[in-house]
């Protein structure tokens, strides 16, 4: 395996489990302790982890911009879970914005023959999509940005600004309760901020990896959404919190259980 692969393999592991060790690391992948030394040294320098004695952590401030085929290929029963709460507030006849999450292309896949119209910045959104006779798709304008697998930009922000829209559903790279919902550039924050401004409902995706974290650019306050979804039931706190703030809630792990009884 090269370098690049395992070191894309390690940001996966990462990002799931939040920790990881040296010796765990070199079992798995069939090499030296010095190997994943060098590794998490390349890591920390793009901003993914700390070095720990040992091993190494995720760092709380998720400032790097990890690519999106990366994050495609993780927790993706998670995303998909979350995605089928998502799905479950679209009507037909709904004008809606997914935005360029991993999350969001999982909304894309399970919104079937629902009659919308949908715009969005991501390319893979489009592709899944396109194939559908149910969809009146919309694509905005932009620059492409191979990272995010989307078009960004200030040209992006202006076509946006000229739709309005039901419902948008977006996603982040952090949430905290003290400084409310962040992202790693500004091109990904000054987005989401337009369509905010230009929906009537926001739904934040975020799973549990992404609270109690911050990013390198502030997005926008709680009083921006309309509601929120993640994966787990919330701690007491963030109950208390979003229940004060007038936010609901909706957790996959409670709807699947709910389904069950």
């Amino acid at each position: 395996m090269l370098s690049v692969d395992r070191q894309d393999a390690i940001k996966q592991i990462l990002l799931e489990k939040k920790s990881v060790t040296v010796s765990e690391l070199a079992e798995r992948f069939g090499v030296t302790f010095e190997t994943i030394r060098r590794d998490f040294r390349a890591l920390e320098k793009e901003g993914i982890l700390k070095k720990t004695y040992g091993g190494a952590v995720l760092r709380q401030r998720m400032n790097h911009d990890v690519n999106f085929q990366v994050l495609s290929h993780i927790m993706v029963d998670v995303k998909r879970g979350m995605a089928a709460v998502a799905v479950d507030f679209v009507t037909p006849g709904d004008c809606i914005y997914l935005d360029f999450s991993t999350t969001c292309l999982c909304v894309a896949e399970q919104l079937g023959t629902v009659p919308v119209n949908v715009i969005t910045n991501s390319l893979e959104a489009m592709n899944v999509l396109s194939r559908s006779k149910d969809v009146n798709l919309y694509s905005c304008g932009g620059c492409w940005d191979p990272h995010n697998c989307a078009f960004m930009g200030q040209s992006a922000v202006e076509s946006l600004s000229h739709f309005h829209l039901d419902k948008a559903f977006i996603s982040c790279r952090a949430v905290s309760m003290q400084s409310g919902i962040s992202d790693s550039t500004q091109d990904e924050a000054q987005l989401r901020r337009q369509i905010i401004e230009s929906s009537d409902e926001v739904y934040l995706i975020a799973d549990h990896t992404k609270l109690d974290k911050n990013a390198f650019v502030n997005t926008c306050g709680f009083g921006s959404i309309t509601a929120m979804i993640t994966d787990q039931p919330l701690r007491s706190d963030w109950r208390e919190f979003l229940d004060n703030a007038g936010i609901p809630y909706y957790s996959s792990a409670e709807r699947t259980a709910e389904a069950r009884v």
